[in-house]
């Protein structure tokens, strides 16, 4: 009978080290994702969603917008790189020139095939339990967004019109999802629908 291995455990501060090879290196509770670069599709709906939330966040001057590659640290053994991260002014003391410490305000991550299940499973309950007020899984493929919240235990399925107000005094932010998925699949010929 064999000798049962170790599974090799890394810190936030370990993962900064490995090198720049086009792979998105992530930690959550010390076990290591690793995920190759995205295609055009997953790039097109980062882009236009990172966009649409900066406009809206500096037209109301309530925060900012950042996609990835920007690292979100929870713990020493728990940092991750939402595809786009929501930070509102009341928590930009968190925010250092080489990353957020503590939950951002709104996370999402666009799934790929090489994604779906972390970002489904580990990253949705990783979000949930650090108290992230909302977490949206975009699915090019399906044409719908996940929308989570703490303490869900599923999603609210949005395909129409995503609506988000982080901040009750300013007007809600409303994205056209069709349009949205009309963006992203331009000009391919792979587009599923």
């Amino acid at each position: 009978m064999g000798m049962p291995l170790a599974v090799p455990r890394y810190t936030a501060e370990e993962v900064r080290h490995f090198p720049d090879d086009r792979l998105r290196y992530e930690v959550i509770r010390g076990e290591l994702f690793v995920t190759p670069a995205p295609g055009t599709p997953h790039q097109r709906a980062v882009l236009e969603l990172a966009r649409q939330l900066q406009d809206y966040l500096k037209r109301y001057a309530i925060g900012e917008a950042l996609p990835a590659p920007f690292e979100v640290e929870f713990t020493d053994d728990t940092a991750v790189q939402p595809d786009v991260l929501v930070i509102l002014a009341p928590h930009q003391g968190r925010l250092t020139a080489a990353r957020l410490y503590g939950p951002p305000a709104l996370a999402i991550e666009v799934v790929s095939y090489s994604s779906k299940r972390t970002d489904r499973l580990q990253k949705r309950q990783l979000y949930q339990a650090q108290g992230v007020p909302e977490y949206w899984i975009v699915d090019t493929d399906a044409r719908h967004v996940e929308r989570w919240h703490p303490g869900a235990t599923s999603p609210d399925i949005v395909t129409q019109t995503l609506v988000w107000q982080p901040v009750a005094s300013v007007p809600p932010l409303s994205i056209d999802l069709e349009r949205l998925f009309r963006v992203v699949w331009e000009g391919l010929g792979d587009d599923p629908a």
